[in-house]
């Protein structure tokens, strides 16, 4: 019984830690938020669309914010985005950048309903 109410405690536990990848509405810059809800209602219209398979992601690099798109259905790889919406100069794919090996403290933004973590 014991054991069965500890694994009850721990799902529960890991389920009500999903709320703490998303940041809270009033951190994220305007472009991400209408970015987001362009991707909502796409995904209204057509919840098999892709959008219904990414998720944005806020990193920290230089001490700043950077926002990514990852979808895995997508061809491209993620693009960093500074809060001001200006888009890094480099090849997203390219890990012997500075970004790349010292961007930090990854947290979702937001996800789409058939966001799949495989990569994370």
């Amino acid at each position: 019984m014991n054991r069965i109410l500890s694994l009850l405690l721990f799902s529960c536990l890991l389920f009500s830690c999903e709320k703490g990848y998303l940041v809270p509405e009033n951190d994220l810059p305007l472009w991400l938020k209408t970015t987001i809800q362009e991707h909502e209602k796409t995904i209204k219209e057509n919840p098999k669309g892709w959008p219904a398979m990414g998720a944005w992601v806020r990193t920290r690099w230089d001490e700043a914010n950077f926002y990514e798109y990852h979808n895995p259905v997508l061809s491209s790889m993620p693009r960093p985005i500074s809060h001001s919406g200006d888009t890094l100069d480099m090849w997203a794919g390219d890990t012997s950048t500075d970004y790349n090996k010292e961007k930090c403290c990854s947290t979702y933004v937001w996800k789409g309903p058939k966001y799949l973590e495989l990569f994370d």
